[in-house]
């Protein structure tokens, strides 16, 4: 097995939401393996997988949040908490570092770092942390942030900075990237959004409606009932030309039907897009790719409208990726 990166608070959080959602699954054997990963808790220790599931509803949020944190080895999620805060105040900010250079040299990204790793071993670069995701990005990208790369720490350290190969070495590093990150922050940042879920890969197939009970095919009121209680992800999105590097960055309230929309409009040559669309025929499908950026929950509030922090989430992944002119499809902002 690869070494597996440590998860992230937001994605830890993320993860409870599943289990406890596999636990509520109609699948019996996405419900028992739920179960069985329960049964590790003290509170549950005593029971068999079928009786938990029988008293399913007795399991609380507070509950898988235990779990998640005593499978990444800590013994309460308090605990996870603060750790995972302790090293998000410690850490090199990539994400202020990487925003000076814009998208233009971010080539190859990954949602896990085993993914980012088996890139790495295949065709060189350097491993870094964004978020919850991984680049692994060539030299060019470090010079551009004033890193010396003729430093012997580099040697030292290694090309994947979350596995140094000497950790003095990586130490020296951090201290100088650190530098280089508070640098970046000077200008205010944009309130945080607290709905904001971890970036997805839009090549994931659609959740399927539920099975009916005579095998039939759900009806249409079934369909439009089942729609309005899992509304379509909405959020940031990207189109991204593998072939020179550049992106259309843009939101969606129904991102897989926008990028669905742009993918059909290239097909047939309509040009809302017109630079995208020409390097789409230059190209060709295969260059591109349709990303979900960032992904938005639904508010609990009735009546609450997303509409703001989408403009705010899109702000963030604009001053980020600046995909304007050669990097990019968008419009440049006014001056």
């Amino acid at each position: 097995m690869g070494t597996v990166a440590p998860l992230s608070f937001q994605e830890c959080k993320v993860r409870a939401s599943l289990l406890l959602k596999e636990l509520c699954s109609q699948d019996a054997a996405r419900s028992r393996r739920a179960a069985e990963r329960l049964l590790t808790l003290p509170v549950f220790a005593s029971l068999s997988p079928a009786e938990l599931l029988s008293r399913r509803d007795s399991v609380q949020r507070k509950h898988v949040l235990a779990l998640i944190a005593r499978e990444q080895g800590f013994a309460s999620w308090v605990d996870l908490k603060a750790a995972r805060e302790a090293e998000a105040a410690s850490s090199v900010d990539f994400e202020a570092l990487l925003s000076r250079v814009g998208g233009v040299f971010l080539n190859r990204w990954f949602n896990t770092y085993d993914e980012a790793l088996a890139s790495l071993r295949r065709e060189g670069g350097y491993l870094v942390p964004f978020r919850q995701q991984f680049f692994v990005c060539g030299p060019d990208v470090l010079t551009a942030l004033g890193v010396d790369l003729a430093d012997p720490d580099w040697a030292l350290a290694g090309p994947d900075w979350l596995a140094p190969k000497n950790g003095a070495a990586h130490d020296r590093l951090a201290s100088r990237l650190t530098r280089l990150a508070e640098a970046s922050r000077a200008l205010k940042r944009a309130p945080s959004l607290s709905r904001r879920k971890a970036p997805m890969s839009s090549n994931e197939a659609p959740m399927s409606p539920p099975p009916q009970p005579g095998g039939g095919k759900p009806t249409r009121a079934e369909l439009k009932r089942a729609y309005k209680e899992k509304p379509p992800p909405m959020g940031v999105f990207a189109v991204r030309n593998r072939a020179n590097g550049k992106v259309l960055v843009g939101t969606s309230m129904n991102i897989p039907g926008m990028l669905n929309r742009i993918r059909f409009e290239l097909t047939t040559g309509m040009g809302r897009f017109p630079e995208l669309l020409e390097d789409w025929r230059r190209y060709g499908a295969d260059s591109f790719s349709f990303d979900v950026l960032d992904v938005l929950e639904p508010s609990e509030e009735p009546g609450a409208d997303p509409k703001e922090e989408l403009k705010v989430l899109e702000a963030l992944w604009l001053d980020r990726l600046k995909p304007y002119g050669d990097a990019g499809y968008n419009k440049p902002p006014p001056a």
